[in-house]
């Protein structure tokens, strides 16, 4: 009898722990290639952060946020890094998109030109040659920032460089400008020695959030729990981020060892990342909380600027109830 209890005991032991160790998989795909931004994700899988709340997470690269979006509209990855500008659109359009974690609530989206030969508003675009791809999220928002600047798009000579070859372009002189973020195309393109002038977006009129993380909203109502175990340890990682850069990024490569020629690029690139992680409605709140105020200023933009032909609800593009504890 003694033996047949300790067997049960050992067998409800090892039950708990199997039930303890078990870890719900989980597919995250980013909005490109990797960069700055997503080093924190990288740290949570480095240091445990998720495994610590049952999430085996894996992460895959993308090729521009309107194919993220589309993926994860798809139910091929239940979360996606992408632009919000981007998401929203495709919520207009019947995406089933919800935005759970916002990362860059001041856009970073920039105008980048040769410092010899500055462009220094939206208008002076026109007669010039603009190198944009249309699947990225800089070229999903232009048009909100010709529309509030009464640029005439038939104006401006339009080049869509392959996905990676922008910078080179840029370089090689072939465009006056290109589209581009602070914290992506700043970085590599001073560590390669060029001269830049740019202006941002925000600064002449586009109020939006710009990058973050966002679920397919099935998944979210299938998978409330699995959604807010996965969000508590993405703001660790993201808190940990904004304390030491350099760290963070050392996890990433540890994760991904190919980085590590491009280690200093990328903590720059987090660097500057971090700037855009708040505006005056969220400041002091946890990181990756939006505002309802910023997300109706984003959405009466591009009502306005025809992006969209009608308001789309707050309320179906973005929620805080996975990241509150």
């Amino acid at each position: 009898m003694k033996f047949q209890t300790r067997l049960g005991w050992a067998l409800t032991l090892l039950l708990a722990a199997g039930a303890a160790s078990a870890q719900d998989k989980l597919s995250l795909r980013l909005d490109y290639s990797i960069y700055g931004t997503h080093a924190p994700l990288y740290y949570g899988i480095d240091k445990g952060l998720y495994k610590a709340e049952g999430i085996d997470l894996s992460i895959g690269e993308g090729s521009g946020s309107s194919n993220t979006a589309k993926l994860v509209a798809q139910g091929i990855d239940p979360v996606g890094f992408m632009d919000y500008g981007t998401m929203l659109k495709g919520v207009a359009a019947g995406m089933p998109l919800k935005g759970i974690f916002a990362v860059h609530q001041r856009s970073p989206m920039v105008i980048i030109s040769h410092a010899d030969a500055p462009v220094r508003a939206p208008k002076d675009l026109e007669g010039k040659v603009l190198g944009m791809s249309a699947s990225e999220s800089t070229a999903q928002m232009f048009p909100v920032l010709a529309a509030l600047n009464g640029v005439d798009q038939k104006k401006i000579n339009v080049i869509a460089p392959a996905v990676g070859t922008k910078t080179a372009l840029f370089l090689q002189r072939r465009a006056d400008a290109i589209t581009g973020v602070t914290y992506f195309h700043i970085p590599p393109l001073e560590t390669q020695g060029a001269k830049v002038h740019y202006f941002s977006y925000a600064d002449f009129g586009v109020n939006a959030l710009e990058g973050g993380l966002a679920a397919n909203t099935k998944w979210l109502e299938a998978n409330p729990e699995i959604a807010r175990r996965f969000l508590r340890a993405t703001r660790k990682a993201y808190e940990a981020a904004q304390a030491d850069p350099a760290a963070t990024v050392d996890a990433l490569v540890r994760q991904r060892p190919e980085q590590a020629r491009n280690r200093e690029q990328l903590v720059r690139q987090l660097q500057l990342s971090l700037q855009a992680a708040s505006t005056p409605n969220t400041k002091g709140l946890p990181f990756g909380v939006s505002s309802e105020k910023d997300w109706q200023a984003m959405v009466d933009q591009f009502v306005q600027s025809g992006q969209i032909a009608s308001p789309v609800p707050t309320s179906t593009l973005y929620t805080n109830d996975y990241n509150k504890d």
